[in-house]
């Protein structure tokens, strides 16, 4: 790339990953929205009490006279515990996996899950009943509610052996009233499970799918109430796991919202309204709850696009990691190798592929080091900036140089270095996995605890974002010895100084995965530069210059067209 305008590849590498950090994880506190509640009196009438409107609203009157009971099933990924009161799922526990502070990793702790239904002129809601047990085994658990008409409402449940997959069935019998599901509202407060509610809270939404293959999702960094139609499921995302509730037949209308407290007590609360389409025919509804960790292979063998739930990027970003990073990660895993030795191969390999680009990147600047003092004397001679641009432009055709052969590297690095950034912070497989002081490689590494937050950087010390700083300035500084200086704008040597320092502020609180790989990344180009800087001669490259001038020739259409403005610029 041509450093009279005093940029350089990694100046430009900073200004897009910080431009990345924006888009990716947003600046400032998520807009809360405010819910309005209308209360009405009631009266009670046969222990059913109800809002006296044209369609009456029935509550079950007796839950608080009843004793509570719970039944769970088990397999050797989950346990899942249930009430009577409502048939409701209260707890689900992912054994593999712990809190990060090591506790039992409770992914749904009191779901709020209830079924509306029209009976006559009537709504009652699955949480307000009362559900006797009458079937449970190792596998199958069976709720069932019997009215004083005989309409009759059954909850089934049963969890899939070695599976994250929970069968949900709904059978209503019709006694001597009408009886129609209307909608499933499930609610979610999302209780913190990682280390950094921050980062947490910025991957925490609801997502949501039409044709099981792609889904989409409410906005990550502010609060949002959306209406759509006939989504085919709807996941609660979190950073590393999901809730994903499944249908058959899709669901029609549906509202979705996200809400960010106000406190740290919860990360988010997740709410879905989601109207079941009437079957009159079979009156059965049939749903699949999915509690699962947010690992790519896992999501991807369900053929149910629920893999876009791990955010890889779009376009070329998500292709690099679906096609190139997954594949190589999954590879190296195999081998039970540490996870810091994968991202040490992986920092390799990648390193190894754009060597001859990076080369060819460094070659075009020395080139234009050696014939900067020419540039000087065209700068020093000729005021006219079209005029300028021209005799520049015809020294580098004469001698063969490519003003923008500094930038190749660039096209090829920067896919790989945003596809990264999205890939390390949500690789669920570097979860609490250790190596050398860092506890965690996916979250930020702590050698140090201020006890107080310091605005923008935080309460900690993140010795691998420190590291990643260090080398970048250290190479940025071995750099510009390759390449010439800038007189006309000195600033922007300082500029590009500043930049890693900046960014430092923005890795100290991410994963330390991430920061270890740019650690590595500066690393090895620092050692592939002085490598490089080694095999070249000043004085040998500049002569082959001199010899390029005395062959002939050929006029591009763009320096036709630079000639023919510098001519006209001199008329004026």
């Amino acid at each position: 790339m041509e450093q009279k305008n005093g940029f350089d590849i990694n100046f430009l590498i900073g200004i897009l990953l910080i431009f990345g950090i924006i888009w990716f994880m947003g600046m400032g506190q998520p807009a809360q929205l405010t819910e309005t509640v209308n209360e009405s009196d009631s009266k009670v009438v046969n222990d059913i009490s109800y809002v006296d409107k044209s369609v009456k609203q029935v509550q079950y009157n007796n839950l608080e006279k009843e004793e509570e009971r719970y039944d769970s099933l088990s397999n050797n990924l989950l346990s899942i515990k249930f009430s009577n009161f409502g048939a409701s799922i209260k707890e689900v526990v992912l054994k593999d996996y712990l809190t990060h502070d090591s506790l039992a990793l409770k992914l749904v702790n009191d779901l709020n899950f209830s079924i509306n239904f029209f009976l006559k002129d009537k709504k009652i809601q699955s949480n307000q009943l009362l559900f006797k047990k009458v079937l449970v085994n190792t596998n199958n658990l069976v709720f069932a509610y019997t009215d004083i008409d005989n309409n009759k409402i059954e909850f089934s449940y049963e969890l899939i052996k070695d599976s994250y997959e929970l069968k949900f069935n709904i059978i209503t019998t019709e006694g001597s009233s009408y009886l129609e599901p209307e909608n499933l509202i499930w609610t979610q407060d999302i209780s913190q499970l990682e280390k950094n509610i921050t980062n947490e809270r910025n991957a925490t939404t609801i997502r949501y799918s039409f044709d099981n293959q792609n889904s989409k999702e409410l906005s990550l960094m502010k609060d949002t109430k959306k209406d759509i139609q006939s989504p085919s499921w709807i996941a609660y995302k979190q950073q590393f796991f999901s809730t994903i509730l499944y249908s058959r037949n899709p669901f029609k209308d549906a509202t979705l919202e996200t809400i960010t407290p106000n406190s740290d007590e919860y990360v988010k609360t997740l709410k879905s309204t989601l109207e079941i389409p009437y079957d009159s025919q079979n009156q059965t509804y049939s749903f699949t709850f999915y509690f699962v960790p947010n690992k790519y292979a896992l999501l991807q063998d369900l053929d149910k696009g629920f893999e876009s739930l791990v955010p890889l990027g779009w376009g070329i970003f998500g292709w690099v990691n679906k096609w190139l990073v997954i594949p190589i990660f999954n590879f190296l895993e195999g081998f039970g190798l540490n996870y810091g030795i994968i991202i040490l191969i992986i920092a390799l390999i990648f390193k190894l592929i754009l060597f001859f680009p990076t080369k060819s990147s460094y070659v075009s600047m020395a080139k234009m080091r050696v014939l900067k003092p020419e540039i000087d004397a065209i700068n020093e001679k000729i005021k006219d900036p079209m005029a300028k641009q021209q005799a520049q432009m015809t020294l580098y055709k004469k001698t063969g140089v490519n003003p923008m052969g500094g930038c190749l590297p660039l096209f090829f690095q920067m896919p790989i270095l945003i596809a990264l950034f999205r890939f390390f912070p949500s690789s669920i497989e570097l979860r609490q996995q250790p190596f050398l002081w860092a506890e965690d490689l996916s979250t930020y590494d702590s050698v140090f605890d201020f006890g107080f937050n310091i605005p923008l950087y935080g309460d900690h010390i993140s010795l691998f974002a420190l590291l990643m700083t260090a080398i970048t300035l250290l190479q940025m500084m071995y750099s510009n010895q390759m390449t010439p200086s800038n007189a006309q704008m000195p600033q922007m040597k300082y500029i590009m100084y500043f930049m890693p320092v900046v960014f430092l502020f923005v890795m100290n609180n991410y994963s330390a995965a991430l920061s270890y790989y740019y650690f590595l990344a500066n690393l090895i180009t620092f050692g592939q530069q002085a490598l490089i800087r080694r095999s070249m001669d000043d004085d040998k490259l500049y002569a082959m210059l001199q010899a390029n001038k005395k062959k002939p020739v050929k006029k591009s259409k763009f320096q036709q067209r630079l000639e023919d403005m510098a001519k006209k610029s001199k008329k004026r």
